[in-house]
């Protein structure tokens, strides 16, 4: 019973959770090492999870506290070696400073969803009817195309112009929306 309720939390978060710890990791395989360290972690502590009132803000907050751990030890070692170029450097200290001021409580998932939901309606219609049915139907481009009778390259543009104006209109809270987007 324990390691089917494991596999479930295991096959819904996973993706999220490595989408948000690429966001801030350079490496994509130390961002999917620190998820699966989390998930180590979390079997081995696995009474934990029924007395969780906010499974998503404990897991988020366990792979934000290890990418600020990497990435404080990577300024380090970099910064020792003097190999990181100022450029590399400022976009370290954003990303460190971002997951600093990261707080995966300040809203609900109700509040979440509902912020997502306006910022959706915003988009051009076409616009959102491309995104709807490529990230939330999940449906291939080219499935789309057949269906809205557009070249592939036409629905991959409006995914990319959807993604672009919601990372815009929802900067504010950003970090809760990589998991979505």
């Amino acid at each position: 019973m324990i390691q089917d309720a494991f596999s479930g939390i295991y096959d819904a978060y996973f993706p999220k959770l490595l989408r948000f710890s690429q966001t801030y990791l350079i490496r994509e395989e130390e961002a999917e090492h620190i998820v699966q360290d989390v998930f180590i972690y979390l079997w081995e502590h696995k009474e934990v999870i029924s007395s969780l009132h906010n499974l998503n803000a404990y897991l988020f907050t366990l792979v934000r506290n290890r990418c600020i751990d990497y990435l404080r030890k990577e300024m380090n070692r970099e910064d020792r070696r003097g190999e990181l170029s100022e450029v590399e450097n400022k976009e370290l200290q954003l990303k460190l400073y971002s997951l600093e001021m990261f707080d995966e409580n300040r809203l609900s998932e109700a509040d979440i969803e509902e912020l997502l939901h306006q910022a959706i309606n915003k988009l051009p219609d076409r616009c959102r009817e491309v995104f709807i049915m490529s990230r939330l139907q999940n449906l291939r481009y080219k499935e789309i195309a057949e269906k809205l009778n557009i070249s592939p390259n036409t629905v991959e543009n409006q995914v990319a112009i959807a993604i672009r104006k919601l990372k815009e209109e929802l900067k504010e809270y950003f970090p809760l929306f990589l998991f979505i987007i």
